[in-house]
């Protein structure tokens, strides 16, 4: 079908007679195909087969499944122009809003802003995706809610917002989970990693590669296998190992030609040019770079243009030919802010700085280093706080991880119940019916002793006033914290946190309503305490916190975090002027014979400096 003629389509369908139930059920049951679950698990070439197979069963005369059609048809690689394809998504936009298709108008949305992004810019697909997840608000498109969740936070992970990428990521796994697919999804699980990967935590976004790796391979996924082959190369490109990186690129090439995946194919020539330009290899990465460039041009795909220019500038810098690379360099630049990449700014900034120094431009030179090192500064940081939201996150990704197995075991156990039950049916009616009673009467029995048990071993471990943890509690936590240290560099911070002039509020207000700020404050760092950090009472107004495998760094920004929330409380009930202040101190254990009371001494006089310093600050 021309794109013209697809454009054209409503027209010509309100001419035709209503269809009939047989042709709409062959309709409706492939596009469940392409838009229900299956689809999160095909292939790109899969995928296409599908839309094809549903243009061909579309009926005609019914503008309602033509809309559904568009909205689907327009992810076809049918659209090599992107220009072509932007106007096929406001065709289908314009179609669906007419007939108030909700779901139909959030995947013509999707599908506007990945052509937005390809014709201008990474940044400017971010509003019609916004628009999209406010017209699935309310839930009941639970599937196509979490891809477009996945699809922001994509887009936010390559504009460096890891951190808001991985609530994204999250919100998604769980709307997966609302639409019933129990099973993890492999797209989500790559951008998790790649996120990982981008924040610099290669430890986490390796084991996530390779796990998918594996799970790939075990099911002849090729096109996953090479996609991961191909992340692991850059795991490796940015660890500065661009040796060790050339044989996962070779290889994710040598799977994606035998399996005929030219777009997966051109990305692996990418990455393996960049190799062979940082081993000195310019020649070879010139050849490479050309085989790309040929490549990408067959698929009429423009979006990696920035990367060809900048590297073919590299490539041709390590050849001395400085003219030409400058040249290369400043087309690519435009291409790259259009685009939002500071990670790549940077890169081409530096690159530009050797080329300028070469041709003895040392000024400009000086200037472009400059820049250069100006976004690294700010990259770096970037990186630091990204890191440590991402501290939040991963607790519950692992809590996310864990309920995900137990649900598992759960619907096992129930599955194996039902089984035995069903090859006991011929048992008497009497005998089930006297099991179960004592089954219950046990049960009833177990759970009561067993409530009694908990209730009073929680009340032995927790401060009546305040409902957190006792001294003992929280002191039993720090052993358990400290104790458990033996990773290499791991360590554990201890926060003390005393309430500022509290003597004063209950001498000015009485005990109650020093009561009632003991109880708002200890609610209030509750609230942005991470999950893993324990609080406890020891005394008065006096409390700490136990921060496991955080070192002090990190620690200060809990600290920081806990002194806002309580110089945010309000009283008015009490007395509108009533103002409460915590003073902190910090310490971290600092090698492994060190007890907790070593590092509470520590963590005491840093708040003895901070009571000293003027109060309501915090100190290591």
């Amino acid at each position: 079908m021309g794109w013209l003629a697809a454009l054209a389509m409503p027209c010509l369908l309100l001419a035709q007679p209503a269809p009939s139930p047989a042709t709409t059920a062959v309709f409706d049951s492939i596009l469940q195909r392409v838009i229900g679950p299956d689809s999160l698990s095909a292939s790109s070439t899969e995928y296409d087969a599908e839309l094809e197979r549903l243009r061909a069963a579309l009926p005609a005369g019914d503008p309602a499944r033509d809309a559904r059609f568009r909205s689907v048809y327009c992810g076809s690689s049918t659209w090599r122009d992107p220009v072509q394809g932007l106007a096929y998504a406001e065709s289908a936009l314009a179609l669906a809003r007419d007939l108030n298709d909700v779901a139909s108008q959030a995947r013509a949305l999707l599908c506007r802003a990945e052509y937005v992004m390809l014709t201008s810019g990474t940044q400017r697909g971010l509003p019609d995706v916004d628009k999209a997840l406010d017209l699935l608000g309310n839930g009941r498109e639970p599937q196509l809610l979490a891809e477009t969740l996945e699809t922001r936070g994509d887009i936010l992970s390559l504009l460096g917002e890891q951190a808001k990428a991985m609530v994204d990521f999250q919100r998604a796994r769980a709307a997966y989970r609302q639409a019933g697919i129990a099973g993890e999804v492999e797209s989500l699980v790559l951008s998790i990693a790649v996120a990982y990967r981008r924040m610099g935590d290669a430890d986490q976004a390796r084991r996530y590669f390779t796990q998918a790796l594996q799970r790939m391979q075990a099911r002849a996924d090729w096109e996953g296998v090479a996609t991961n082959m191909i992340q692991l190369g850059f795991l490796q490109e940015e660890a500065g190992a661009p040796e060790r990186a050339m044989r996962p690129f070779q290889q994710a090439l040598d799977v994606a030609i035998a399996h005929q995946l030219p777009d997966t194919a051109n990305s692996a020539l990418l990455g393996l040019a960049e190799a062979q330009i940082n081993l000195g290899q310019g020649e070879a990465g010139l050849r490479t770079l050309e085989r790309a460039r040929e490549g990408f041009a067959s698929r009429e795909d423009a979006s990696s243009e920035d990367s060809l220019q900048l590297l073919t500038g590299q490539a041709l810098a390590r050849q001395g030919r400085h003219a030409e690379a400058l040249a290369h360099y400043r087309q690519a630049l435009p291409l790259i802010k259009r685009n939002g990449n500071d990670r790549y700014l940077a890169m081409l900034y530096k690159a530009q700085s050797a080329t300028l120094e070469a041709m003895g431009h040392p000024a400009a030179a000086l200037s472009d280093y400059k820049r250069y090192a100006d976004l690294q500064l700010t990259l770096q940081r970037k990186m630091r706080l990204e890191q440590g939201r991402l501290l939040e996150y991963e607790d519950e990704i692992r809590r996310s991880e864990f309920e995900n197995r137990r649900l598992r075991s759960e619907a096992a156990i129930k599955q194996q119940q039902v089984q035995a039950l069903e090859r006991v049916r011929h048992w008497q009616w009497m005998t089930i019916i006297l099991g179960a009673l004592l089954l219950a009467l046990l049960t009833s029995l177990a759970w009561r002793h067993g409530r009694t048990s908990r209730r009073l071993s929680r009340e032995s471990l927790i401060d009546p006033l305040t409902g957190i943890s006792n001294r003992a509690a929280i002191e039993a936590e720090a052993i358990r914290a400290i104790g458990g240290t033996t990773r290499p560099g791991a360590s554990v911070s201890l926060l003390i946190l005393d309430l500022d002039h509290f003597k004063a509020i209950n001498d000015q207000h009485g005990h109650a309503a020093g009561d009632r700020v003991l109880r708002a404050a200890a609610d209030a760092w509750h609230t942005v305490l991470r999950g893993r950090d324990p609080l406890g009472r020891i005394g008065g107004e006096e409390f700490v916190v136990v921060c496991a495998d955080t070192s002090l760094e990190q620690a200060m920004v809990v600290a920081e975090r806990l002194r806002e929330a309580t110089t945010a409380l309000r009283f008015d009930d009490i007395d509108p002027a009533l103002r409460v202040t915590v003073s902190i101190g910090v310490a971290q254990s600092q090698q492994s014979d060190d007890s907790h009371e070593d590092v509470l001494a520590r963590a005491d006089a840093a708040l003895y400096r901070a009571k000293q310093r003027g109060r309501d600050r915090v100190e290591h």
